[in-house]
């Protein structure tokens, strides 16, 4: 293990469905001497099995837990286990592709940058559809007024399409789906706010990143790719509920705004917490898909709907007993107010 500089993180995103070969992946296609910390967040039964076999077998180090986790929670579980000069995180329904730790690592090495990210995909990444290849994320003021501005790159383009403008380059916006650090970014500006629980986090970090001047970069040679639902399993409904539920919702958007000073009514916490809602709801459209053909259209609508607010409330309620601390937070964290939004 002499010599090794980096370590990467798989840290549960929004459902347990893809883990298999989104470890697959990163087994066969991570050649760079690295370590490996996998934080497995009460995952169904025979994904956990699956993990602690796979453990064993190529003797990463494997943290588990009986309860759901946030990202930023099974990320802060990991970092004890990290003392190498870089940490990826990485979400664990992520296909990467070869050489991807390698670009990242020799980007960060010969930058300078504090966090790099690969060019993001989702899907089928031999299809090359692309979710950003960077962005902008910046404070705006204007008459006193503060307001946060993001803007992905390229999204939904082919890679095929803008291959020639797709470069190595400083940028403002990478994301956590995989992110190369340096892991003294932690000694320097502490560990994020245990109140970012759906969203936000990764922006926070890149304003704190551009703030001090530390150098962000999108390194294109590098390429993972998002596996994004539907479909669902049944077994993962109750963590996708919790990861996008309206409690989550709140207190990390709260939390980004009062970081950043932002104004009760700013618009991108407005419709950013539209977009949050209506990605939930991908459950409940994929359930009353799933019912409607031996129920009808308009009642499989109804019991969907039901189904998914019960398990919503159940998982939320769990959780707020293990977090109580959230309980006020969340009491006073404003539902924002969007005409359009889908209920």
């Amino acid at each position: 293990m002499t010599g090794i500089r980096t370590t990467v993180v798989v840290a549960p995103r929004e459902q347990f469905r893809v883990t298999r070969p989104s470890l697959e992946s990163i087994l066969a296609h991570t050649t760079l001497p690295h370590r490996l910390v996998y934080v497995d967040g009460g995952s169904p039964r025979f994904t956990s099995k699956y993990l602690q076999l796979k453990a064993r077998q190529h003797g990463f180090s494997l943290i588990r837990t009986e309860h759901y986790l946030s990202p930023g929670e099974a990320r802060t579980l990991a970092l004890p286990h990290v003392d190498t000069k870089y940490v990826c995180f990485i979400d664990n329904d992520v296909i990467v592709t070869p050489g991807w730790l390698e670009s990242l690592v020799q980007c960060a090495d010969e930058t300078g940058a504090w966090a790099v990210g690969p060019l993001y995909c989702y899907n089928d990444p031999a299809l090359g559809r692309i979710h950003m290849a960077g962005g902008l994320a910046h404070i705006r003021e204007e008459n006193g007024r503060r307001s946060f501005y993001e803007e992905h790159r390229f999204p939904r383009r082919f890679v095929n399409e803008v291959q020639v403008q797709l470069r190595r380059e400083p940028t403002e916006l990478v994301e956590y789906h995989c992110k190369l650090l340096r892991t003294e970014t932690f000694d320097k500006f502490g560990r994020q706010n245990p109140r970012y629980l759906s969203s936000a986090e990764s922006l926070d970090l890149c304003l704190q990143l551009r703030e001090a001047c530390c150098p962000v970069y999108i390194e294109p040679a590098a390429i993972v790719s998002n596996q994004q639902p539907p479909p669902f399993v049944w077994s993962d409904l109750p963590f996708f509920l919790l990861r996008w539920s309206d409690v989550w919702n709140r207190i990390s958007l709260r939390c980004f705004r009062e970081q950043w000073n932002l104004p009760a009514d700013d618009g991108w916490v407005r419709d950013h917490y539209g977009w949050l809602t209506e990605h939930r709801d991908l459950a409940w459209e994929w359930l009353a898909q799933q019912t409607g053909k031996a129920l009808g259209w308009r009642r499989s609508h109804k019991i969907a709907r039901v189904m998914i607010e019960a398990i919503h409330r159940r998982v939320v309620r769990q959780y707020l007993r293990r977090r109580p601390e959230l309980r006020e937070f969340e009491r006073s964290a404003p539902r924002p107010s969007i005409p359009d939004l889908k209920q």
